[in-house]
């Protein structure tokens, strides 16, 4: 008996409380299928109609997948076949052992941007997205990037969805802003995966976005970011370069503290220009001291001043890097004590490698205090390693190779065996 086609009004139904269109759809299947480790779809919006229509009795195990993730991130709640129309699909959802790459593919950020030349949200909307910014700011240390960029990711395609409907001027202006933010934020954390092109081009595109509202601030910021990432990249040059262009865009403002701590001094003390540094420190302090500044230890990531403690813990990174050990155990020291009080587990180990490096470095060498600061660093960031601290924990094994001393060959071991549990989430990709 020929097939008789039946609208599939589960289907019809959970794509309208999804709000979600047949093409909106498909984009979203192809989108979600390039980042679960399994086969990518092409998927049309002819697709969707014939699902709708009953043209197509029911999709492949693979697209039915897809399709119920994507409406089911949609509606806030988990879906079953049966659930849109498929109650006979029997799918098999075991878990992939997979390690699954937390961004998007270059074709979609591409398409993004492409978009965003072709131009009513209620103020609300616009106020929760603020809100989860900030509070995604706020857990990043705690939780890491690995967790924490497909909810910015997700934020970041409600943000376009609503550009794409054609705003109101003003509403368009903070929409665009928080486009920048989003995007500027999936690059710092795809630096710290270790994921530089990705980084690069999310970086990009906050520049493009923040350009086109003409926000010196947020240009600087992305400029410190691009910095931040030439740096990880071992371009120390392009790094400064960087850096020195944030500063024209945001010479005297908030953000240029972290531009000449993070960004300029960072890669001057790399480039063995001990004197370049000093100045960068000397102008980011007076900075420190005139503007207004958070207390404590401030986020790595923000978009907020750097507090005075951010500035020295990058002053003691900057002084290693161009010899002047005294001055990072200076630094350092003057640092630990809010490092320990603070939830970031990064910036105790970053701290304590950098003052291990010194240690062993120095000329009368500290190698008992130096391994003790190393392994304690290694297992405050074990569950939530980034690239910086895979970078430093390798430089502070190389500095010490020169001892012969068991605590060497102890830490070169814990080294080791820490290297290969956390690599897939902070080693480099090495190109294919």
């Amino acid at each position: 008996m020929a097939h008789v086609a039946q609208p599939n009004r589960k289907l019809i139904a959970i794509m309208e409380e999804a709000h979600v269109t047949n093409h909106g759809l498909a984009n979203r299947m192809r989108e979600a299928s390039c980042l679960d480790a399994g086969e990518p779809l092409k998927t049309s919006n002819t697709n969707i109609a014939k699902y709708r229509n009953g043209a197509t009795v029911q999709p492949g195990a693979r697209a039915c997948t897809v399709m119920l993730k994507v409406l089911s991130d949609l509606v806030h709640r988990d879906l079953s076949p049966a659930d849109i129309g498929y109650p006979l699909l029997r799918l098999d959802l075991k878990p992939t052992t997979a390690i699954v790459e937390s961004f998007e593919t270059p074709m979609m950020i591409t398409e993004r941007l492409q978009r965003l030349g072709e131009i009513d949200v209620d103020d609300t909307v616009l106020g929760v997205v603020d809100i989860a910014v900030d509070d995604i700011i706020e857990r990043y240390e705690v939780e890491g990037p690995e967790k924490l960029a497909p909810e910015v990711i997700s934020l970041r395609r409600r943000i376009e969805d609503l550009i794409s409907r054609r705003q109101h001027p003003k509403q368009l202006q903070r929409l665009y802003e928080l486009a920048a933010k989003l995007s500027g934020m999936l690059s710092y954390m795809a630096v710290n995966r270790g994921r530089f092109p990705h980084a690069r081009m999310y970086a990009k595109e906050a520049f493009y976005v923040a350009s086109l509202i003409e926000d010196p601030q947020l240009q600087a910021w992305v400029k410190g970011t691009e910095s931040f990432c030439a740096y990880y990249m071992g371009n120390y040059g392009v790094a400064a370069a960087l850096a020195e262009e944030g500063l024209r865009y945001s010479p005297d403002s908030p953000q240029a503290i972290r531009l000449l701590s993070n960004g300029l001094a960072r890669a001057l003390g790399k480039m063995g220009d001990v004197d370049g540094v000093h100045a960068a420190i000397d102008r980011a302090s007076a900075l420190a001291e005139i503007l207004p500044i958070p207390d404590g230890l401030s986020p790595a990531l923000t978009f907020e001043p750097y507090s005075f403690a951010r500035l020295a813990a990058n002053a003691a990174t900057a002084y290693l890097s161009g010899g002047d050990y005294e001055r990072t155990l200076q630094y350092g020291h003057q640092v630990e004590s809010l490092v320990d009080e603070s939830d970031s587990v990064w910036s105790r180990s970053l701290v304590r490698l950098d003052i291990a490096t010194a240690l062993v470095k120095s000329s009368i060498p500290d190698i008992e205090q130096a391994f003790h600061l190393g392994a304690e660093a290694l297992t405050f960031s074990e569950e939530r390693p980034i690239r910086s601290v895979w970078q430093r924990a390798h430089e502070f094994g190389a500095a010490a190779q020169s001892f012969d001393a068991s605590e060497v060959r102890d830490y070169q071991d814990v080294l080791r065996d820490w290297s290969a549990r956390v690599r897939d989430f902070s080693a480099p990709v090495k190109a294919s």
